[in-house]
């Protein structure tokens, strides 16, 4: 029986002060604060000011009360309407707007719920140290803007929005248009269109631009930009060097068919040069299509192409010369030197996979520069290992040269070429230097590799125009290997006369003999030194032996190479022909070129070489003599 009296009271008691409760909270008003600023001192007393108060700015008896991070106050109901703020003690401290200046005055009537969720944007006092607002500025527009276009703000602070309102520029009085961002924006990447991305800002030559990056830390809250083109207004203009990138591509393609054209033993070699011009021909069609928005947009992969030649123009270059030099051995090592070329292409195949829109802005906004950079860097040093190659192929192509031509090869053509390829990889190094050094320094180096790049592709374009005069005007360079392949124990190197003096002539065979003399004879009565591409496997032909033997006769026997040996006929055939010629009817030149002589250079280097003196010094020296004796 008690137990039961117990129970009822305390539900009693429950009762009574749930309804209590009920009652109280019905006859109040709770206000609480659920966000401010995170400025917001967090020792500060936060008051409630309003009319019931007399809009005293620090009244204890409305002081609000903390509860974790919130803050609130709870009055009796009112009657009537009132007004009211929040202070942290003055009017100096009085919350703010969005932008840290004077808020209205909040209402409370007696349709206000009786729990009042509050949130402060802003102390007005704290508002100009915590509240800046950037503000951008596009001072300059294309003279084809339209006269009433709408500019729009697009960033990551706004979902990339073309055309969102609350990113509108105004146009001011002054011609430029400004905008005012939300608080809060202090780092973003964002572009200005005309509302749309078709018409989007674009680069100078109207290709797509990259994001642009505002940092307040770096360009203050203020900044004045310029928009060079619209990219559906000036995407598709041809640029002078647009115009000289297409120049060499179409100049490739012509040198291609005339090369088909020369006639020579190089067939081989010429195919793989006609291969590395396709090639480089395509790549610079490629870089030329990526101006063109519509292009672009329409196959964003062709951004790849130019990549090829990173692992693939120099094997291609080295081959070249290696075929022109020694035809077998260019093709056993053909598979391996292809290798990092291989694994570019796998690299690149999710690249090839991804969609074009995804891949479009991945371009863009600079997401794959580090892997085009990897490659890029792995290129340069791979292209400055074949360049070496190639210049050591060279080099031992003019030495040889003399052990098995009696004409002076003009090997300037690629030398040219080889010297342009250098050129080519300066540039491709200082781009990685210009390209790290502003981690150094406090600079922006797009313009400056943006100048390189193009600088670097006009060089390659430039390549094409070197190989295309030569191929046109001079075409027997490229047969430069139309003799028999080296044999392989003809020295590699020039002997010097100086040291030949030194040494004791080697006794000779009486079978090496016997081919000197004939040599001799033949050299001397059928006069075989005329013949300008006299070589030697055609005088081991017209000897009837071999060109090791012969090599061995000139060689042991003259002390002379090739090249030395049939060029000392021919000045002793010079002299005697300026001798004879009393009536002056030739220049010297013009006998130079009747004894076999090929240019004027090789004959002057030629004449000194077998007398220590020049074609004049020697005549003047010689009719000094005849005098003298007289």
């Amino acid at each position: 029986m008690n137990n039961k009296i117990t129970i009822l009271f305390i539900f009693s008691l429950c009762t009574f002060f749930t309804n209590y409760n009920s009652h109280a909270q019905s006859d109040s008003i709770t206000f609480t604060i659920k966000e401010y600023p995170v400025y917001t001192p967090k020792t500060a007393a936060i008051y409630l000011v309003t009319s019931l108060n007399e809009w005293a700015p620090n009244d204890p008896n409305f002081q609000l009360k903390k509860n974790g991070k919130e803050y609130y106050i709870r009055l009796p109901k009112q009657a009537g309407s009132f007004q009211y703020k929040f202070t942290r003690g003055n009017w100096k401290s009085v919350e703010g707007n969005d932008v840290g200046e004077i808020k209205s005055n909040r209402v409370y009537d007696a349709s206000s719920p009786n729990e009042i969720d509050i949130k402060i944007l802003s102390w007005q006092d704290k508002a100009k140290q915590f509240l800046n607002r950037v503000q951008l500025v596009v001072q300059d527009v294309p003279d084809e803007t339209p006269y009433d276009a709408t500019l729009f703000v697009t960033g990551d602070f706004n979902d990339w929005r073309t055309n969102d309102v609350e990113s509108k520029l105004n146009k001011h009085p002054d011609g430029n248009y400004y905008i005012t961002l939300p608080i809060g924006v202090q780092k973003f990447n964002y572009k200005v269109t005309r509302g749309s991305w078709e018409s989007v800002e674009g680069r100078e030559n109207g290709r797509a631009i990259g994001n642009r990056v505002y940092d307040v830390s770096i360009d203050g809250w203020k900044k004045e930009i310029k928009v060079s083109s619209w990219e559906d207004l000036s995407g598709n203009t041809m640029t002078p060097y647009m115009f000289l990138l297409l120049l060499g591509a179409f100049q490739g393609i012509v040198l291609i068919l005339s090369i088909f054209s020369i006639q020579d033993n190089n067939r081989q070699a010429n195919l793989i040069l006609m291969g590395l011009i396709f090639l480089t021909s395509i790549a610079l069609m490629s870089r030329v299509a990526m101006y063109y928005r519509d292009m672009f947009h329409e196959f964003p992969k062709i951004y790849l192409v130019p990549e090829l030649l990173l692992f693939l123009y120099s094997p291609l270059f080295y081959f070249y010369i290696k075929q022109l030099t020694d035809s077998e051995s260019a093709k056993k090592d053909l598979f391996y030197r292809f290798v990092p070329f291989g694994m570019q292409i796998i690299t690149y195949i999710p690249l090839l996979a991804m969609p074009n829109e995804e891949f479009i802005n991945g371009v863009l906004d600079k997401e794959f520069n580090w892997l085009f950079n990897l490659f890029g860097g792995l290129g340069l040093l791979f292209n400055i290992y074949y360049w070496w190659k190639c210049k050591q192929v060279l080099d031992r192509q003019k030495v040889n040269n003399v052990e098995v031509l009696s004409e002076e090869r003009n090997l300037n053509y690629l030398s040219g070429v080889t010297a342009v390829y250098a050129g080519c990889l300066i540039i491709w190094g200082m781009l990685y230097i210009v390209g790290s050094a502003h981690y150094l320094f406090d600079y922006n180096p797009q313009n400056l590799i943006e100048f390189l790049s193009d600088t670097l592709w006009f060089m390659i374009a430039s390549i094409s125009f070197v190989m295309g005069y030569y191929a046109m005007n001079q075409p027997e360079i490229l047969r430069i290997s139309e003799v028999i392949n080296f044999p392989d124990n003809i020295p590699n190197t020039i002997v010097n006369s100086e040291k030949v003096e030194q040494e004791v002539v080697k006794e000779l065979s009486s079978d090496l003999i016997a081919i000197k003399n004939d040599l001799a004879i033949k050299m001397g009565e059928e006069c075989l030194y005329e013949n300008a591409r006299l070589t030697l496997p055609d005088l081991a032909k017209i000897l009837e032996t071999n060109t090791h033997d012969l090599s061995k006769v000139i060689n042991d026997g003259y002390k002379k190479n090739f090249y030395d040996f049939v060029n000392s006929y021919r000045v002793e055939a010079f002299v005697d022909a300026v001798n004879g010629d009393t009536d002056n009817e030739l220049t010297y030149l013009g006998h130079a070129y009747n004894v076999g002589f090929n240019s004027k250079t090789a004959f002057n280097r030629a004449f000194k070489k077998e007398t220590s003196k020049t074609p004049t010094q020697y005549f003047s020296m010689l009719k000094t003599l005849t005098e003298v004796s007289k």
